[in-house]
């Protein structure tokens, strides 16, 4: 005969171990689940930092990208300004140097001229006595006329400021029978155009080439072919542009 008691237990014994087994799988299964539900919470909260951080990235790269251009404007802007300094002390230096040039030549000029006038005092006082008197008298009677004039003229001036300049024309004209009689010739009429020549002509001007065209400003005067005085010279006339 099978002893029921020992079947029994086996029954429990088994039915015990189905139940813990369901059990155990129960909850396998809901860890399992939570585990899942977990790593989901934490790819979603994963996912949204990286959109942030994606945001946040663009953001700097978009202001990275407006300072760089800034950066560039500014490098152009200080290029130019450098170009423009150094354009300035280039024109600066030419003005200069040109300056220094004109200065030079002034003071070759009035060298050259002092060195006239000593010459020419030297002969003065070479000559005889007799001479110079004939010579200061001759000259005294050519002007006679415009001396005698001249002192009233001055003072019909000073009390008459808008007297006719035209009325003192007829007081100068004692001087041309002296430049004709002294065989002396005006170079060129005032403001007329003529061709550039450094042989009779002088200016202020910077760069004038010869034959270039020029406008007499104050005519010089010649004796026999000899220039006594050059003609100075512009390239416009009084109240003209330059440009």
């Amino acid at each position: 005969m099978i002893d029921l008691s020992y079947f029994s237990l086996g029954v429990l014994l088994w039915l015990g171990s189905c139940g813990f087994l369901i059990t155990l799988r129960r909850e396998d299964k809901s860890f399992l689940e939570g585990k899942k539900s977990q790593s989901q919470e934490i790819l979603s909260l994963d996912s949204g930092k990286i959109k942030e951080l994606e945001m946040q990235l663009q953001m700097k790269t978009a202001d990275l990208i407006l300072a760089t251009k800034k950066i560039e404007a500014l490098e152009t802007q200080l290029q130019i300004t450098i170009d423009r300094l150094e354009y300035n002390e280039d024109e600066y230096l030419k003005s200069q140097q040109q300056s220094e040039i004109q200065v030079t030549n002034l003071e070759k000029q009035i060298e050259t001229l002092e060195k006239k006038c000593l010459a020419l005092n030297e002969e003065i006082e070479t000559l005889p006595p007799q001479l110079i008197k004939d010579w200061q008298k001759k000259s005294f009677e050519l002007l006679q006329t415009l001396l005698a004039n001249y002192p009233t003229a001055k003072v019909m001036v000073k009390l008459k400021p808008d007297f006719p300049a035209k009325n003192l024309i007829p007081l100068l004209a004692p001087l041309d029978k002296i430049l004709s009689k002294w065989e002396i010739e005006s170079i060129g009429k005032p403001w007329e155009k003529v061709s550039y020549n450094p042989l009779i002509h002088y200016t202020d001007e910077e760069n004038l080439t010869p034959n270039e065209k020029v406008y007499i400003r104050f005519v010089g005067y010649s004796q026999k072919g000899k220039i006594l005085l050059p003609a100075k010279v512009n390239r416009t006339l009084p109240g003209q542009n330059k440009n």
